[in-house]
């Protein structure tokens, strides 16, 4: 006798593991009885998926559980040994603002906010970015297009019109492939991290509601916008 929870329980497996050359798995459905399903219609559908026999239930490093709204991370010991640190990401923060990158337009030096200050308002010298393009700059009150929306802006680099918004260091350890440069930012919300992090987390579908699925920034849940989910920061100076 086997069974499946009323909106199931929803398990993908990274290919290649937890690591730079990961890939997003394929989602399946957990039984009571530990069973591999293919997913159903709709998450309460009374017909159950086909069983995948050559596949299993148990957790490898990188696992997504997903429990009908809360979407959980597996992590094993020995793959958080590879994962980067949070000394490793505060020496790239510090690394990044000792190249003193500056607004193209303004001139002004930007810097990352340490994250002892923690997440209120943006810092005077807080990078901010034109998510559709990448360019980075200060804070600034022009290239307001209204007509498009409350938060579009318009980049006096490219004029490519898009959200503008400010960029936050991802701090969780944890969910980051490898400990490559901060390089990449999330659409529509802004947090930064390496190429390999940003890509595989834009490329990995998270369940939402009772058939749909969405790839979301890993640091705060936003759903993710644009072509590819995530945009290479072009800074002005050394960094880029």
């Amino acid at each position: 006798m086997d069974g499946l929870t009323t909106n199931g329980v929803l398990v993908m497996h990274p290919a290649g593991g937890f690591s730079e050359d990961s890939a997003p798995g394929v989602w399946r459905e957990i039984s009571v009885c530990g069973n591999v399903y293919t997913l159903r219609d709709s998450r309460s559908a009374q017909q159950r998926g086909k069983l995948v026999e050559n596949e299993s239930n148990v957790l490898q490093d990188g696992s997504l559980i997903d429990l009908c709204g809360a979407t959980l991370l597996w992590r094993t010991p020995a793959g958080l040994l590879r994962a980067p640190t949070l000394k490793q990401l505060e020496a790239q923060r510090q690394e990044a603002n000792a190249a003193r990158p500056q607004c193209p337009v303004g001139l002004s030096t930007l810097a990352f906010p340490s994250p002892a200050r923690g997440r209120t308002a943006p810092d005077k010298q807080q990078p901010w970015v034109y998510v559709r393009c990448g360019h980075v700059h200060g804070y600034h009150g022009w290239g307001c297009r209204r007509e498009r929306g409350p938060q579009e802006r318009e980049c006096p680099l490219c004029r490519l019109v898009g959200p503008y918004v400010p960029l936050w260091l991802g701090q969780e350890a944890g969910l980051c492939l490898d400990p490559g440069p901060p390089s990449h930012a999330f659409a529509p919300c802004g947090h930064v991290c390496s190429e390999k992090t940003a890509r595989y987390w834009a490329q990995t579908p998270l369940p939402h509601g009772t058939h749909a699925f969405h790839a979301a920034c890993p640091f705060c849940g936003a759903w993710l916008t644009g072509e590819h989910g995530c945009v290479r920061l072009i800074f002005q100076g050394p960094l880029d």
